[in-house]
């Protein structure tokens, strides 16, 4: 068996669609089928169902689906011991991070370990913290890093650090609040569908019954700042993002005790696999500002 067929096919398994494999793997549709048909004739049995629009597992293909991201994890591993017997760490890293992740932390992360590590390269995807998921779920990535909780399957979700989300406001109107029912019908710049925070913008509204005004979505952290900084309305921000602000009084933060909770920093891998060396370097640097 061919790892470049085992990797077809478990992409296969996850799209359920021979033309995204295909796009995936940057495969022809042709090379695909061939890559499938090898593994039934290798192993004597039928692996898919295919229909005119969909891909189907058959009971023997979920079972090699199940062995076969053993195998992946078993021959990834290998090469990272093999690459640690050379004591250089090496290779292309394929993040996936959140917006707050990877335009607020990721960057100085990346700087370090390439200061130590010359041979390592990064490729960052930047998404919601949804798209960062999927983009683990279609073996896009290596390693995703998201906030929030996600109940997504196929994957695993592991935090490593803190984070908070506060309610900023512009410093012309932070006189305004001191309640939560000073928050009622107020105007609100929101993230995206998908997002972390919007996910926990939408708990903090409906865990504490605050009546919104009206929204203004925008899907970038930036834009939000500000647009709060004009004084549009109020937002729901990491405090990761906004330390400059706050430093430099452009921010203000919400002083209201006891509404503000911690919520996690986390890295997702697909289920079945664990970190190699270089996202375990990666992961480390994350936790503890160093890769050991």
């Amino acid at each position: 068996m061919h790892m470049e067929e085992l990797e077809t096919f478990l992409v296969l398994a996850r799209e359920k669609n021979f033309t995204k494999t295909a796009k995936q793997r940057a495969l022809s549709q042709p090379t695909v089928s061939v890559h499938i048909k090898n593994l039934e004739n290798e192993f004597a049995t039928s692996l898919i169902q295919r229909t005119t629009k969909k891909v189907h597992l058959t009971a023997e293909g979920e079972l090699f689906y199940n062995q076969g991201l053993k195998i992946w994890d078993v021959y990834q591993q290998l090469k990272e011991t093999l690459y640690e017997k050379k004591q250089v760490a090496s290779g292309l890293i394929r993040i996936g991070a959140s917006f707050t992740i990877g335009e607020y932390i990721l960057p100085s992360v990346i700087a370090q370990l390439q200061a130590t590590h010359e041979q390592l390269s990064f490729h960052v995807t930047i998404g919601n913290s949804d798209q960062m998921i999927n983009s683990v779920r279609r073996l896009e990535v290596d390693i995703g890093l998201v906030e929030g909780q996600t109940y997504a399957r196929e994957v695993v979700q592991t935090p490593f650090a803190e984070d908070r989300l506060v309610i900023v406001c512009s410093p012309a109107y932070e006189g305004n609040f001191h309640s939560i029912e000073d928050l009622h019908d107020q105007e609100w710049i929101i993230r995206e569908e998908g997002s972390g925070t919007r996910q926990s913008f939408d708990h903090l509204i409906e865990s504490h019954q605050i009546r919104v005004k009206s929204t203004f979505i925008i899907s970038s952290t930036q834009g939000i700042k500000s647009s709060v900084k004009s004084g549009l309305g109020l937002a729901l921000l990491s405090e990761a993002t906004i330390q400059e602000e706050l430093t430099y009084g452009l921010l203000k933060i919400v002083p209201i005790d006891g509404l503000y909770a911690k919520r996690a920093f986390s890295y997702i891998l697909t289920k079945g696999t664990n970190l190699n060396r270089n996202t375990q370097l990666l992961v480390n640097t994350l936790k503890y500002g160093t890769e050991a």
